[in-house]
């Protein structure tokens, strides 16, 4: 969603909500979350809202009109308002084999888009693993011996990070491990091309590239 599409969105409480988390109001974006679903009976619809408004976010964030202050402080409503409806979110109880892990690495502070897959996955019936967040590629690596996940998801918004990750698949092979890596964000786009990854832009379409991925060897 845009920020000019920002006036569409619906009088059903999705537009209060939206403010709230571009004012970065952790508290009354909680509580207009809950107010939503307990009107219309679906957590669901709140998330894509929640989507939405981070998406608006980060077009500030890139026109420069956001600071990383005001990101983060954004970021915090958005994902206290996903903890608040997610005990209410439909849970497609089709269990879809293969286990997604979703990890964040050390310099990419922002751990909503993390959350957000998570919360994705749990909703599409997938085995969702939360591989924790601020890792290093060491931990990483880990972290995949330990769960030995089919597919390691990873959020980036920053090069620096995306570098990281790079010596974290590194240290994965050296230990025999072989595993589908999809990193997304904007970060992600600097590994475009890079044989070992594939590049998504957005949670969403993480998410996509995952179900297409998992559902094909079903």
């Amino acid at each position: 969603m845009t920020t000019e599409e920002q006036a569409q969105i619906p009088d059903d409480g999705s537009k209060q909500l939206t403010d709230l988390i571009l004012k970065g109001d952790h508290e009354n974006a909680a509580r207009v979350a809950v107010e939503i679903v307990t009107k219309s009976g679906s957590a669901n619809d709140v998330v894509d809202t929640i989507s939405d408004a981070m998406n608006i976010v980060s077009d500030l964030h890139e026109m420069e009109r956001y600071s990383v202050a005001e990101v983060e402080k954004c970021e915090n409503a958005a994902e206290k308002s996903l903890a608040a409806v997610r005990p209410r979110i439909k849970i497609d109880h089709r269990k879809i084999k293969g286990r997604v892990m979703v990890s964040s690495l050390i310099e990419d502070p922002h751990s909503f888009d993390r959350t957000l897959l998570l919360t994705m996955l749990e909703i599409g019936g997938f085995t969702a693993i939360d591989g924790g967040t601020d890792l290093s590629p060491e931990q990483v690596a880990g972290k995949v011996k330990q769960h030995k996940p089919d597919i390691l998801a990873v959020p980036l918004i920053t090069e620096t990070a995306a570098r990281k990750l790079v010596n974290a698949n590194t240290l994965i092979e050296d230990t025999g491990g072989r595993i589908t890596i999809i990193a997304y964000g904007r970060g992600a786009q600097s590994l475009s091309g890079q044989k070992f990854t594939t590049v998504e832009t957005d949670s969403l379409s993480a998410f996509s590239k995952i179900a297409e991925i998992l559902i094909s060897k079903a």
